[in-house]
């Protein structure tokens, strides 16, 4: 495509958003939203496709947020997750499983990391995942999440967030 072919094709596109689209998760998942993804074995190989879903809402100190992934096999995960700031801008959450998340700005992403126990390909172990949220529009995010054991990947998720 020639170099006017270009500037014709972007002439009518939107403007992108101007200034910093910072991610916050006690702020972005309170209003419903949906969710599409694929996970990845560690060759990064599609293994599997979901669907998420959910919504929050604000509680005196914190936000309560559910989250629901259904995947092509038809197995549900739900994560009910209670996330509180400090006045230093660290972030904590911990689901009713009791599943503990520490989280922190990156710049305009943001990053959670915790770690649980998932099968892996040496049985039962204590695996290192985390999470990096990135703003693509005031109303959708992407999110990367890797599973780590031993710094190897064992499996990683890609998930596009919309608001509804």
């Amino acid at each position: 495509m020639n170099q006017q072919a270009v500037i014709t094709a972007h002439a009518g596109a939107p403007e992108p958003p101007q200034g910093p689209m910072l991610f916050r998760p006690d702020t972005f998942f309170l209003k419903p939203w949906r969710g599409w993804g694929v996970v990845r074995d560690g060759r990064g190989r599609p293994i599997s496709r979901y669907e998420a879903d959910g919504q929050g809402r604000n509680q005196s100190r914190s936000a309560a947020i559910e989250q629901r992934f259904t995947f092509d096999n038809g197995v549900v995960q739900t994560f009910e997750w209670e996330v509180l700031a400090d006045d230093e801008g660290r972030f904590f959450a911990r689901d009713k499983s009791g599943l503990e998340a520490r989280g922190r700005q990156i710049g305009d992403d943001f990053c959670w990391a915790y770690t649980t126990k998932a099968p892996t390909p040496f049985g039962k172990r204590t695996v290192r995942v985390q999470a990096l949220y990135t703003m693509v529009s005031p109303q959708t995010a992407f999110s990367f999440t890797e599973v780590k054991l031993w710094g190897l990947t064992l499996s990683s998720f890609t998930t596009y967030y919309t608001r509804l």
